[in-house]
């Protein structure tokens, strides 16, 4: 069972590009329901059934978790009992024949004040209050005044439990005890347990966050975690589409049925936009004005962002809204523009699969959700835009992550060097 876990992770490193936070929530709560199955008496993946699912559900429901966390784990189970059966590591799909919890979704979605202390509550207790008290009002300022999503709150609640655990071993009893041998032996201990630079690098990154809260709350004069170095990380250059593959991708699409007029607006506000597929999913009737042709996004830490749509865009689009969504509707209401099958949301999950498909109609290899991302970036680039407004476009905090686009565009660079550069 455990090398089939180790290949599901794998998929979703190299196939579904999810992020390491996400992926790693993912491990957790799949080892959680391991062992729930296995407990079962059941020996393979293959002996699960729908009965050990709806078990498995009642059991989480009776210990009081919050929503977010039951939505991840059916997300995750999901994903895994699909991969299962796409595979053929099991004859059947026990998922299609189980009456999942309803996944509630709703455009800007924050986490309140009894959300974070029901995440906070899932992290192991250890240690005394006075270091707690910290963490919480930490984790509240980040909800509350940064926006960061839910699983990326979980992804420094844990960094940051097992800081405080290990801290515990060594009898520390207050976060001004904490010294830069304990930062540095921690790391150590860390690349003694084999995690990636990658991880130990996020690992440092929420420790840095965190005391630096603490010295803005002036509960300390001074951190020693400012003198740690980073990990050094392998700098990876995202994939991209050719002009001619992304026109044959969006070429692929059948406008004379609703599922391809909502397919071929999918793709091509995509493109046209360089939307996070997360931001694409949840767009809201509201938040788009065909009349001007800008698409309103609220992005990561809840930033609102204005962004322009090219005229084929909005002619999609327009389809799509008039004719295919009030098929697929039936009568039925939906602040969504884009539907599923049962007229709800489209999740991140459908797209991924509805983008494969087209991938392989029109040929197009190495294909994930955010290729079109990258490639919507690199051909502005590469056709004259400024790097700043291409910032502003893909919603980044810092202009170093855009410059990462850049390294894509090696022959403009060399064509600017050469016209702009004195000598010969």
């Amino acid at each position: 069972m455990d090398a089939v876990l180790r290949q599901f992770y794998h998929h979703l490193d190299k196939e579904e590009r999810l992020g390491e936070p996400v992926r790693e929530a993912y491990a957790r709560d799949l080892q959680g329901f391991k062992e729930f199955v296995l407990g079962r008496g059941r020996l393979s993946w293959d002996a699960v059934t729908r009965d050990d699912l709806q078990n498995y559900f009642q059991v989480l429901k009776g210990g009081n978790l919050p929503a977010r966390s039951l939505v991840r784990r059916r997300e995750a189970l999901h994903r895994f009992c699909l991969f299962l059966f796409q595979k053929e590591l099991i004859a059947a799909n026990p998922w299609e024949s189980f009456d999942a919890p309803p996944s509630r979704q709703c455009p800007g979605w924050v986490l309140s004040k009894p959300e974070v202390k029901a995440i906070l509550s899932e992290l192991q207790e250890a240690g005394p209050d006075h270091l707690d008290e910290p963490l919480e009002q930490f984790y509240h300022h980040l909800a509350a005044e940064r926006g960061l999503a839910a699983l990326t709150l979980e992804s420094y609640g844990h960094d940051l439990q097992d800081f405080r655990e290990y801290l515990g071993a060594l009898a520390r009893s207050s976060w001004e005890e904490v010294t830069l041998e304990d930062f540095q032996n921690y790391l150590a201990a860390l690349e003694a347990r084999g995690l990636a630079p990658r991880s130990r690098a996020r690992r440092l990154s929420a420790l840095r966050q965190f005391f630096r809260f603490l010295m803005r709350e002036e509960k300390l004069s001074a951190t020693p975690v400012e003198l740690l170095d980073s990990p050094r990380l392998p700098m990876k250059l995202p994939k991209v589409l050719g002009e001619q593959e992304v026109a044959r991708l969006l070429a692929a699409t059948d406008p004379s049925t609703s599922w391809g007029q909502r397919d071929g607006a999918l793709l091509e506000v995509l493109y046209a936009t360089g939307l996070r597929v997360s931001e694409l999913v949840g767009l809201t009737l509201k938040q788009v004005d065909l009349r001007r042709g800008v698409v309103r996004v609220r992005g990561k830490g809840n930033k609102e962002r204005a962004v322009p749509l090219v005229s084929l865009a909005v002619e999609k689009l327009n389809l799509y809204l008039s004719e295919g969504r009030k098929e697929i509707l039936r009568g039925r209401e939906s602040a969504y523009i884009f539907l599923n099958r049962r007229g709800g949301p489209l999740t991140r999950q459908g797209f991924w699969k509805i983008l494969k498909g087209y991938a392989r109609q029109a040929g197009v290899r190495d294909l994930s959700p955010h290729t079109l991302r990258h490639s919507f970036a690199t051909h502005l680039l590469s056709r004259g835009a400024n790097l700043r407004v291409l910032q502003l476009l893909l919603g980044h905090a810092d202009l170093a992550t855009t410059q990462i686009y850049t390294h894509l565009d090696a022959a403009r660079l060399r064509e600017v060097h050469k016209k702009a550069h004195p000598r010969p």
